[in-house]
């Protein structure tokens, strides 16, 4: 089956961090739909229901249109914007099928002692594509058909939710590493995280950001670039409510107002019962002897 492709940028994008949580559901889940189901980006109106269980589907189809993520296709239904960015036609996943089963029928041929079709110009070697991925039947080390985890296409687009960016790429290069203790955002994330910056204020965005590195130092998080985690920990994080002083309601006739009694322990009652009872049986013990 072909694989679904997002940027590694993709939940902090502009367009999709306004999104609510239905629309950012139903998003994610069409691009999903069309890939398993080869629809090119289209999600029909009578199968939008299908995509995504999420209330009020077409109002959400209606937001992600708003933010540009879907464009309306008249008498179908929608199209996920830009999707052929990021994601292969459904005739390049046949194609890919077809070589597919071609080099799978060609490899059992050899290993059967028949004389294979010829091989097409520039084919892959021919192996056994329902085995594992790193390593195909004949045990020589070459590396079968079943199809890798995609590596995003690195071209940007101008207006996605899954556009990269020039910084995007450089980390693809970079080489992961630990976070350092005097780790901090760059420009670049201070601009992404401005909304979130704004809501926490500088105390409470000083004290999650060190919050943030203690947790992936305790983590040993390996990562190319920390901004993108940083962006989307200030996002989940929430302010504190301020707390309430203790006060003193004062009582009519003045003074202090004393202070709430402790409730008796299980023993101290016990005892209680047995001194009254004590003192019944002494009371009547005297009643007799007069």
């Amino acid at each position: 089956m072909p694989w679904a492709r997002f940027d590694d940028r993709f939940p902090s994008n502009r367009k999709v961090r306004l999104l609510s949580d239905g629309a950012f559901r139903l998003y994610v889940s069409a691009i999903c739909w069309s890939a398993e189901n080869l629809t090119d980006g289209v999600i029909k109106t009578a199968e939008l229901r299908l995509v995504a269980d999420v209330r009020a589907t077409r109002a959400r189809a209606k937001e992600l249109v708003e933010a540009g993520l879907f464009d309306v296709v008249d008498g179908v239904g929608w199209k996920i914007h830009d999707y052929h960015e990021y994601n292969p036609t459904a005739e390049q996943v046949r194609a890919d099928r077809a070589q597919r089963t071609a080099r799978q029928q060609r490899w059992r041929q050899k290993k059967q002692g028949a004389t294979p079709d010829p091989d097409p110009p520039g084919s892959t070697p021919d192996v056994d594509a329902s085995t594992n991925a790193s390593r195909d039947a004949s045990r020589d080390g070459t590396r079968d058909a079943a199809p890798s985890r995609p590596v995003p296409a690195r071209t940007r687009s101008s207006g996605s939710g899954r556009e990269r960016s020039d910084r995007s790429s450089a980390r693809d290069e970079a080489a992961h590493s630990l976070i350092t203790p005097d780790w901090h955002p760059s420009h670049a994330d201070l601009d992404s995280a401005k909304a979130d910056l704004d809501r926490l204020g500088p105390a409470s965005a000083a004290t999650a950001t060190a919050k943030f590195v203690r947790h992936h130092t305790a983590k040993a998080t390996h990562a190319a670039d920390f901004g993108p985690l940083w962006v989307t920990w200030l996002a989940r994080e929430r302010t504190q409510p301020p707390t309430q002083g203790t006060f003193l309601v004062g009582l009519p006739g003045g003074g202090a107002t004393p202070p709430t009694p402790t409730p008796p322990s299980f023993q101290q009652r016990m005892a209680a019962l047995d001194a009254a009872a004590e003192a019944d049986r002494h009371r009547d013990r005297q009643g007799d002897a007069g």
